[in-house]
Order: structure tokens, then C-alpha cells, then sequence
């Protein structure tokens, strides 16, 4: 008995040749979504460092005039009490703007730091207390100190090192997410 032209075998060969360029156009649409999505996530990625670091270069400069009025080092007696005053408004507006770009971490050091440096709630329509000492900066700008800079300041006082420490917090949970 002899076997007709289409036996198992040649069914077999057949599916198998026409399975194969099947399967590899499958696994290579696969491949290239994986690809795509790895890609997506690198851009992305890549967009989310970016704008951490812009919001680095806009925050770090006023963290570090916060620590140097606070501490006594480096430009503090050009800066004037209202000016630190109004610095907070600014740090708590980015902030509160690039909260959904960075950790709870950061946004907890970042509020610990402030506490430090400023009283808050203080009375209803009054603005935040600078937690340092003013005798020493009336002292340092007697030539142009305003009497009006003293109802700025809290009877409540940070330490310099408690102000360095919060400073130090905030910059390594920067480091961290940037």
C-alpha cells in the first residue's frame, strides 16, 4: 500500500514551516514592545532626573541662605529678617509644587528644616517667626538695622547645630532622590 502525497509527514513539515515564521514574527512583536517599554522607562527616567535637578538648582541656594542666617557663617548679615521671612513663602511654594517628584523623605526633611528655622502659627494673618537670636544681628548691622525687624523674631531659638543637622538631612535625602 502506498501512502498518498499527504501523509502525517509531509502534515507535519508543512504546520512545522508554517508555525516557525509564525512564532519568530510573535516572539520578535514581543521583543520590540519589551524594547519600547524599556525605552519609555528610561526616557522617562531620564525627564524625572532632569526636573529634580532643576528643582535642586532653584532650592539648594535658598537651603543654604536659611543655614548660613541661622548659623552666623558665610553672607548671613546681608540678609535682612524680611527677606527670610519672605524666603519661606517661596521654599514652601517649591516645595509643595515638587512634593509628587520626589520621596516622603524628602518632603519630611525639608518641613523638619523649616520647623527649625521658623515658628509657625503664630497669630491669624502674621507671618512665620525666625527661630534665632536678634541681638547678635543688631549688633552686626547697627548702621542699618530697623527697629520694625525686631517684632520677626521668636522668643523661641534654634540651635545653630540642631539648624546644621536639619540643613545636613535635607541635602543626603536630596542626594538620595536626585
Amino acid at each position: 500500500m502506498q501512502a498518498g502525497p499527504w501523509n502525517w509527514l509531509e502534515v507535519a513539515k508543512l504546520i512545522a514551516g508554517f508555525l516557525t515564521p509564525v512564532a519568530l514574527g510573535v516572539f520578535g512583536i514581543y521583543v520590540h514592545r519589551v524594547t519600547k517599554r524599556f525605552e519609555h522607562l528610561q526616557w522617562r527616567s531620564q525627564k524625572l532626573v532632569e526636573k529634580r535637578l532643576a528643582v535642586y538648582d532653584e532650592l539648594a541656594p535658598h537651603f543654604n541662605d536659611l543655614l548660613c542666617y541661622f548659623t552666623y557663617v558665610g553672607i548671613w548679615r546681608d540678609l535682612d529678617p524680611p527677606k527670610i521671612v519672605k524666603l519661606k513663602r517661596i521654599i514652601d511654594k517649591k516645595i509643595y509644587l515638587a512634593a509628587p517628584l520626589f520621596s516622603t523623605e524628602f518632603f519630611s526633611a525639608c518641613m523638619a528644616f523649616q520647623a527649625v528655622c521658623y515658628e509657625t502659627y503664630n497669630d491669624w494673618g502674621r507671618d512665620a517667626s525666625l527661630r534665632t537670636q536678634s541681638q547678635r544681628r543688631r549688633e552686626a548691622r547697627q548702621a542699618d538695622w530697623k527697629t520694625e525687624w525686631d517684632a520677626y523674631f521668636s522668643s523661641s531659638v534654634a540651635n545653630p547645630a540642631e539648624v546644621h543637622h536639619a540643613y545636613k538631612a535635607v541635602m543626603e535625602v536630596f542626594a538620595q532622590d536626585i
